[in-house]
């Protein structure tokens, strides 16, 4: 063991009352790694180091105690909410062919502002608007959402 590890392991020792519970357990003050993990490395040991004795220790808080790492089955939850939100667009979009040419022409203007991008803008929150420009359009407030695309495109965003 290096001069380093040493060092390393006799300051875990006198700041935690578990010291191996403290090393084997992944951090969020890590990106999720364990300090065992860090500890491989020279690299990650200087991350330790800076973090024991520059000033950036505290003792653990309530959420880093109970900290889990990130793995596809804490996950899984999360992609399915995007799926859903992801279909959700797909199905609005697609009620949009067809329609009239007021909503023709926020899409085409959507589109000169953003690209491709354009539709998606349509589909997100807009702080501004308070809604999203879509549901604007569609209760026939298309107006307010071409005064908005206008101020975009000038750099005037409130």
């Amino acid at each position: 063991m290096t001069q380093m590890a040493d060092e390393i392991r006799t300051l875990i020792t006198d700041l935690y009352d578990d010291p191996e519970d403290f090393l084997r357990k992944p951090h969020q003050w890590f990106g999720g790694r364990s300090p065992d993990e860090l500890m491989a490395t020279e690299a990650g040991q200087f991350v330790l180091l800076k973090f024991l004795r520059g000033g950036d220790h505290m003792p653990p808080i309530e959420t880093d105690r109970d900290f889990k790492p990130y793995t596809a089955a804490n996950t899984d939850r999360a992609i399915d909410q995007t799926i859903a939100r992801l279909e959700e667009q797909i199905e609005q979009l697609r009620a949009l062919k067809g329609s009239g040419p007021e909503i023709a022409s926020v899409i085409g203007r959507a589109r000169e502002v953003y690209g491709d991008e354009g539709l998606l803008w349509l589909l997100e929150y807009n702080q501004v608007l308070q809604t999203t420009p879509l549901d604007l359009v569609l209760k026939g407030k298309a107006e307010r959402v071409l005064t908005q695309l206008g101020r975009i495109e000038h750099g005037v965003y409130a």
